[in-house]
């Protein structure tokens, strides 16, 4: 879990206080530490926006707070480690945090499962690929293109060339489109899953998701690094604030 702790010393307010208002300073302070930590989600929300082409609301709205309370003066801010579908952004953003080599996305798991991406290797999108507003990989294509490649696993290698033939042109027929795993033109293009598409002119060839020998994130979103200056800027602020309201409401 990707996440930063919001706590304070607050041996210096304390000095500052009469004794006998004590018993507010565990109110005022955990009251200024969430109203902190809120502002550090808001900020790191904003962060991702600037740091990220064109994040998904499920990116901006994996951020969470676990309040503080009197007993225990700590709030926490963090990137969700669960997900009911897909990968938590903790995972997918911890290389663009920390640096480093990314995670396989759920459908390069996919493909490797199914012998398509060789060990070791990932994806880049084609020419071919259909991409979404955020900048992804349309599913509908991606579906498709593991129901090609599993519909063709039933034909073996004593089918006959009538039979290859009409697979090749009926997961899709309307379009006219099959999908191949290889490299091209003698090798000379670049490995990858290509579509070859039919028409009456002809066919063409297009490349729908190249495979790289590694994919590696530079560590451009300091998440901890916003966090602190967030509470440095935020802190003496809000706690002055929250102690003006504990006094108000004291009993």
């Amino acid at each position: 879990m990707v996440t930063v702790n919001v706590s304070v010393n607050v041996d210096a307010a304390i000095r500052l206080l009469d004794i006998t208002r004590l018993k507010q300073l565990p109110f005022a302070t955990s009251l200024a530490i969430n109203r902190t930590a809120n502002k550090v989600k808001d900020r790191e929300r904003h962060e991702i926006s600037d740091v990220f082409d064109r994040p998904t609301p499920f990116t901006l709205n994996s951020l969470f707070v676990k309040p503080s309370n009197k007993y225990n003066l700590t709030a926490i801010v963090g990137l969700k480690d669960s997900a009911v579908k897909g990968n938590p952004a903790s995972k997918y953003l911890a290389a663009q945090i920390t640096g480093g080599e990314r995670r396989l996305k759920g459908y390069e798991v996919l493909l490797r499962s199914a012998g398509i991406l060789p060990n070791g290797m990932f994806t880049v999108p084609g020419a071919a690929a259909l991409m979404d507003g955020y900048g992804n990989m349309q599913r509908g294509q991606l579906s498709q293109i593991l129901s090609y490649f599993k519909s063709a696993r039933i034909v073996d290698s004593n089918s006959t060339d009538k039979t290859r033939s009409k697979l090749k042109r009926a997961t899709n027929s309307r379009r006219g489109i099959a999908y191949f795993v290889g490299r091209p033109a003698n090798g000379k293009l670049p490995l990858g899953i290509w579509m070859r598409v039919y028409s009456n002119f002809g066919t063409a060839l297009r490349p729908v998701l190249l495979f790289v020998d590694s994919s590696r994130y530079e560590d451009i979103y300091d998440f901890k690094y916003v966090a602190e200056q967030t509470i440095s800027k935020e802190f003496d602020n809000e706690f002055n604030k929250a102690w003006v309201q504990a006094e108000l409401t004291a009993r």
